[in-house]
């Protein structure tokens, strides 16, 4: 009795990682795993540049408004209450 056969047929133990074809399989490890690192690279890349004002650009807009005359005073003290 062979030990490891089945009906004549040799089954699949493990993987074969030698032969013609294995530099074919770690090519594609390598390509998933560059794959991913780029992805969570561009990920962190894109969450940092968020479109938020700063707090000084929004008070310089805020001036340059109550400058020319667009809002009160009443108004532009109740808008500076806001933002701070």
């Amino acid at each position: 009795m062979m030990y490891g056969y089945t009906l004549g047929f040799r089954p699949m133990v493990g993987l074969r990682l030698y032969g013609a074809y294995s530099w074919l399989f770690w090519a594609i490890v390598i390509l998933f795993v560059a794959s991913i690192v780029l992805s969570i690279i561009a990920i962190v890349r894109t969450s940092k540049h968020k479109n938020y004002s700063s707090s000084s650009e929004v008070l310089e807009a805020l001036n340059v408004r109550y400058a020319k005359g667009e809002i009160s005073k009443e108004e532009y003290e109740a808008i500076k209450k806001d933002l701070k």
